[in-house]
């Protein structure tokens, strides 16, 4: 019977070292995945925009589809969206996007600018932002940005540089939820 209870003892004690350690786990899966999905869109758009060029704004692109089905902003030959009616980056990429989310699109004279989060970038179901949030990951109160073209060349906003076609992570410092803007103001 002692032996028992020094058997229970040391499973409680290796299972109270183990499982906070597994908790972060999930939690780096998510930013992983995040990452991964916005890299795999990145290609994609610069994918498109290089066939536009070559090939003078008419090719099959993508998802079969032809490059007059992707509305294009401008002569620079980026998508104008992302999004299918029924799916997020449904223009550019068939994997499952069902995690990922717009929250928000701001509209400038020409073209829409469009926010994201993901499974990480969530405002409810994200990454908790630590008292140490590392940069360049994305977390509960990050979202991400796709400028299809850029009212000034290059645009900084937020801190951040955008040139036309990037999609890019808007890293909101601390714990704070984030607060989508509503307009965007490039400073050159």
């Amino acid at each position: 019977m002692v032996e028992l209870i020094f058997v229970i003892v040391i499973i409680g004690i290796l299972a109270s070292v183990g499982i906070p350690k597994l908790s972060g786990v999930s939690d780096n899966a998510k930013k992983t995945a995040e990452i991964a999905t916005i890299s795999a869109v990145s290609t994609a758009i610069e994918t498109a925009h290089g066939e536009w060029s070559i090939n003078e704004g008419s090719f099959i692109w993508g998802i079969n589809q032809p490059s007059s089905a992707l509305e294009y902003t401008n002569s620079l030959g980026y998508p104008a969206t992302l999004n299918t009616a029924t799916k997020v980056f449904g223009t550019v990429i068939k994997g499952d996007t069902t995690e990922f989310t717009t929250v928000g699109t701001i509209p400038m004279t020409d073209y829409n600018i469009t926010l994201f989060t993901g499974p990480a970038s969530h405002k409810t179901n994200g990454v908790k932002a630590l008292t140490n949030d590392i940069a360049g990951k994305p977390d509960k109160n990050d979202y991400w940005v796709y400028m299809p073209r850029t009212p000034t060349t290059p645009c900084r906003f937020q801190g951040v540089e955008f040139y036309p076609g990037d999609i890019l992570l808007i890293d909101v410092a601390g714990t704070a939820a984030a607060a989508y803007p509503t307009a965007i103001t490039c400073s050159p």
